[in-house]
């Protein structure tokens, strides 16, 4: 399923969730704003459970692949679907990622990995929304890079040398900027895999959009 579909549920099912609750606290007082955040999450995580419901799209444990590798990094449990040569996420319950600036809503998740795809050819898809007595899990799956047999971890000059390809420059060890508004995030050697032909695949960076740019002039992957 289109990742962008999942992203509009989430903010439009949200809204009206959000609408019809009433917030998060009294109308005579400021809004604390991380309570704001957490009611505007909760809204979306339940906007799009009812939209999962309706879309066939809610999954349970067995309709995730069988090999489970357990939780990776800091925001995902991975599992591996052997036959489709892809990867699953399925994000911690209840939460939808984290990166340099916190952590993210539903959407904004998304957001980031449809980013991903545009800017670096990626096919990350939306899976499904998981139920667990938990909490809800977002589920994508993304395509299984096969890594070079003896040095499948790239060297600093070979990612340095990959995202000015993409036409990224530094703004930190870790953070880097474009001039079409696009920044990235995490940019590590563990967010990069070095295939048998030497050519170097973006995994697991997080892409924003900066205020003031639009979509539309993202310059998309050409590689």
């Amino acid at each position: 399923m289109e990742l962008a579909e999942a992203e509009r549920a989430a903010i439009e099912e949200g809204q009206r969730i959000a609408r019809t609750s009433g917030g998060v606290a009294n109308v005579d007082e400021p809004r604390d704003p991380v309570e704001e955040w957490e009611f505007h999450v909760e809204c979306q995580f339940k906007g799009l459970l009812s939209w999962a419901r309706r879309r066939g799209c809610l999954l349970r444990l067995k309709d995730l692949p069988k090999r489970d590798f357990g939780p990776g990094g800091k925001e995902h449990c991975i599992y591996h679907d052997v036959e489709g040569g892809r990867f699953w996420k399925a994000t911690f319950p209840n939460a939808s990622g984290v990166g340099p600036s916190g952590f993210f809503t539903p959407a904004g998740y998304l957001r980031r990995l449809r980013l991903s795809n545009c800017i670096f050819g990626d096919d990350v898809r939306f899976e499904g929304l998981l139920s667990r007595k938990a909490g809800i899990s977002l589920v994508t799956s993304q395509h299984y890079v096969i890594p070079h047999p003896e040095r499948f971890i790239p060297t600093e000059t070979e990612i340095v040398n990959c995202m000015n390809e993409y036409g990224f420059l530094p703004e930190s060890a870790t953070i880097w900027k474009r001039d079409d508004g696009v920044t990235v995030g995490d940019v590590h050697d563990r967010n990069f895999i070095r295939r048998p032909d030497g050519v170097i695949e973006v995994i697991d960076v997080q892409p924003i959009l900066r205020d003031g740019y639009e979509w539309e002039n993202v310059r998309r992957a050409s590689r």
